[in-house]
């Protein structure tokens, strides 16, 4: 079952820059009555303010201080700022629209006595999207089942929301609807957009109908540049990232997948087609061994882990039976038996063929 439709752009970027202490202090004193202190340390001499008075305009700022370093942050929703009425809609640039944004950014921001034009500043982050809209929300919550047990990619962790972060207005429901790894540099999400809209009281009737997969990759300057390539400024960044989503994504799912691109089937279909087509009664024990470790452990990591304890296999011989479910174009990460659909595309193979 594929989306109706995929579209791609900008969720958000960010841009900073360092500021003298007399900078840091004059901005901090005119915004005093929007500061929220997330971290400070006495000892070490830091602070982090994060100020959310202009969220509703599509801008977000953090100031932070360590020692002698004074940084401003400025987070911006593209669309949001260019007051789209959608909420979920994904920003194209033209140099227009650039030009629009960083006008209205500007001035929002001047009477904080920022020094810098957004434009000027340097772009620290982008979040490059792909959003997957479907026909029913049941498929959405088998993929998003299926991402939070897909393998860890290699220095990612596992992260989750958390109620002292304040970044999720009902924690429980969001790590519920969402999945989340990251690095030092680098992050990937995905979210059920629909179900987070809804949880923060955002979800208009434009959207009414529409179940939509959210996949995002969160680069830091660093990331972005080896993903999109060195950009001459902020606006070609944002262009370029906007361009090569499906190609940014893609390179996510293909090693959270392993290059595995198989449907995933119905568990006791899955089955049967293992003993239809694999005729080595070993080797059919042990594809069968990973599908049910793969069906009630946390992740495929662990049931790759599960499946070579258990039959003593070396690396290349569990690697293998990865090969085997790449020639059968099934993954692994089977459907309930249980479940209204008997089969669901891939995710990489739907971004491969975009």
């Amino acid at each position: 079952m594929k989306p109706l439709k995929i579209e791609t752009g900008i969720h958000t970027y960010s841009v900073c820059m360092t500021l003298t202490a007399k900078q840091y202090y004059k901005i901090k004193s005119k915004l005093s009555d929007f500061l929220h202190l997330n971290e400070a340390d006495y000892w070490s001499g830091q602070e982090r303010y994060q100020i959310d008075a202009f969220a509703d305009k599509g801008v977000k700022l953090y100031l932070s201080h360590f020692q002698k370093l004074y940084l401003i942050k400025v987070r911006l929703e593209p669309c949001r700022v260019l007051g789209h009425d959608n909420p979920a809609a994904l920003y194209q640039p033209t140099k227009e629209s650039y030009r629009k944004l960083v006008k209205k950014t500007d001035k929002l921001l001047k009477e904080y006595s920022i020094p810098k034009s957004i434009d000027e500043m340097k772009i620290c982050r982008e979040d490059i999207t792909c959003d997957l809209y479907f026909e029913e929300s049941v498929i959405l919550d088998e993929y998003i089942r299926i991402l939070q047990k897909i393998f860890l990619l290699p220095h990612y962790k596992r992260v989750y929301f958390r109620e002292k972060d304040r970044k999720a207005k009902n924690t429980k429901t969001a790590n519920r609807h969402s999945c989340r790894q990251q690095c030092k540099s680098a992050a990937f999400f995905a979210y059920n957009k629909t179900a987070q809209l809804q949880m923060i009281e955002r979800f208009p009737d434009c959207l009414s109908g529409n179940n939509i997969l959210r996949l995002e990759a969160e680069l830091k300057r660093e990331a972005l540049k080896k993903r999109v390539g060195k950009q001459t400024d902020n606006y070609h960044y944002l262009k370029a990232g906007a361009k090569q989503a499906c190609q940014v994504i893609r390179w996510y799912l293909k090693r959270l997948f392993r290059r595995a691109d198989g449907s995933h089937l119905r568990y006791q279909e899955a089955v049967q087609l293992i003993q239809k087509k694999i005729s080595k009664k070993k080797t059919r024990e042990r594809l069968e061994y990973l599908l049910r470790k793969a069906s009630d452990s946390q992740s495929l990591d662990a049931a790759l882990c599960k499946t070579q304890d258990k039959f003593n296999l070396s690396n290349s011989q569990t690697n293998h039976l990865l090969e085997l479910c790449r020639k059968l174009h099934l993954c692994p990460l089977t459907l309930p038996n249980a479940s209204k659909m008997s089969e669901i595309c891939n995710l990489y193979a739907i971004i491969r063929s975009v």
